[in-house]
């Protein structure tokens, strides 16, 4: 039976309460970027081995023509802007400090986007043919992790998994992306779960949502009763706004009861989780070839003029973006890829807009550790509210003393860097960078042993 539960679900221990801000965009549909007149596409913008180009400089490309090869672990490029391809080079790059990326020059004279007309069975596809329909279209995970949404969904089936968790939580502050992608298409959402799971080999579909999105739960639960097949079913599952929600293994015992062992994946307790945008992405590409174009990001926060939700070509500049939305703000001294718990701090705008940014929030004022930050008091605050009961503030103490290799028992490789410890520290203690430092540490010390 599809419907939607009574009751809110949500994650056993730790979390906390941030202060959404998401008023200044959750209320903006989607609004589309103008053509930009050059877009760069790093070749590396996914988990796996770089794309490899295969158009040739000052060759002329249409909207939706692939221009780079996948390999064997990695997705294909396609072009988001019709024009003129320019020379592979070394540029800025919004994770990494630059990248080899192709660049395309806008020029009417390579025509319109190219077209990409339904497949009358695109419900009843041969698996093989479903999957090699998602690796080609270039999808990764539109979440932020950018997996090969391919290789995910061999490894779900390889696992054998039997339930697939839709990620429609956005638990992060300030983003309201999905949120919006919820809204406009909640049909095709339903439908590329559906097709999702029938590739993963699971058998019914639970897509979570935070109970501050009452419409998207609506939204979301009418399309699930229209269905025109029930084989497998589908449930949406209301969930407390609480964050990190949207994380994996909190998202999954939320939904199912199931509990993802630490330094596990979902797949070991027969779950696959995917992003509600990833659902729509697979439904354009299963349904009409369409490869992934653009990204719809929420772009936001007290620095910029105009908060909107954008649906710019990949490869856009962040610049362009911003410009788009009006400027930033006076004051603004803090940009971030992503949301402001986990995302990455950018020192720049001239970088590209790549497939795993759902998000650009513009901050004031000064940062959380531009007044240093002060000794563990051993209030416990970070202990309490750690969703896997690990120990920041004993990896914290031991990395200031150079014992960095004595913090594995304290759960240096579990965390996940959800940022709740750093969040609720009174000292103002950088928690997690402790952390990353502590993990980085440990594994190359494995590495060394391995290697000996």
């Amino acid at each position: 039976m599809t419907q939607a539960t009574g009751s809110l679900h949500t994650f056993g221990r730790g979390g906390v309460h941030p202060d959404p801000h998401k008023g200044a965009t959750s209320g903006r549909e989607i609004e589309d970027l103008p053509a930009p007149s050059e877009v760069v596409l790093p070749l590396l913008q996914h988990l796996g081995e770089p794309a490899e180009p295969c158009v040739k400089k000052g060759e002329l490309v249409r909207r939706g023509q692939k221009i780079a090869e996948g390999g064997k672990t990695g997705v294909p490029l396609h072009a988001p802007i019709s024009g003129k391809i320019k020379p592979v080079d070394k540029r800025p790059h919004p994770t990494m400090a630059v990248a080899p990326s192709l660049a395309i020059g806008g020029n009417a004279e390579a025509g319109p986007e190219l077209e990409f007309p339904e497949d009358p069975a695109w419900r009843d596809l041969p698996l093989e043919e479903s999957l090699e329909r998602v690796r080609e279209a270039g999808i990764v995970g539109l979440g932020g992790a950018a997996f090969p949404t391919w290789r995910k969904l061999q490894f779900a089936r390889a696992a054998k998994v039997d339930l697939l968790v839709m990620n429609g939580a956005e638990c992060e502050p300030y983003l309201t992306a999905d949120y919006r992608v919820m809204l406009a298409w909640p049909a095709e959402i339903v439908e590329g779960s559906v097709l999702i799971a029938k590739m993963a080999g699971a058998t019914r579909v639970l897509i979570g949502v935070e109970s501050d999105k009452p419409d998207a739960i609506t939204a979301l639960s009418k399309a699930a009763a229209a269905l025109p097949t029930r084989d497998i079913p589908v449930e949406i599952v209301p969930c407390v706004a609480r964050y990190p929600q949207g994380a994996e293994k909190q998202l999954v015992f939320a939904v199912s009861g199931r509990t993802v062992p630490n330094r596990q994946l979902p797949s070991a307790v027969g779950v696959l989780v995917q992003n509600v945008a990833t659902a729509h992405a697979v439904y354009e590409a299963i349904r009409f070839r369409r490869p992934l174009l653009d990204r719809i990001l929420t772009v936001t926060g007290p620095g910029i003029v105009t908060p909107r939700n954008v649906r710019a070509p990949l490869g856009a500049s962040l610049s362009d973006i911003v410009e788009f939305c009006g400027g930033l703000a006076p004051g603004t001294s803090r940009m971030i890829a992503g949301g402001p718990m986990m995302g990455r701090a950018l020192p720049r705008l001239d970088v590209p807009l790549i497939k795993g940014m759902n998000g650009l929030v513009l901050l004031t004022g000064r940062g959380p550790l531009e007044d240093g930050f002060g000794p563990c008091i051993r209030c416990g605050r970070c202990l309490d509210a750690c969703p896997l009961g690990l120990e920041p503030d004993q990896v914290s103490v031991r990395v200031e003393v150079g014992r960095t290799l004595d913090t594995e028992p304290h759960g240096a490789l579990d965390c996940y860097e959800c940022g709740c410890c750093s969040y609720v520290c009174p000292s103002s203690r950088p928690l997690v960078q402790f952390m990353q430092v502590a993990k980085a540490a440990l594994r190359r010390a494995a590495a060394t042993r391995s290697a000996s």
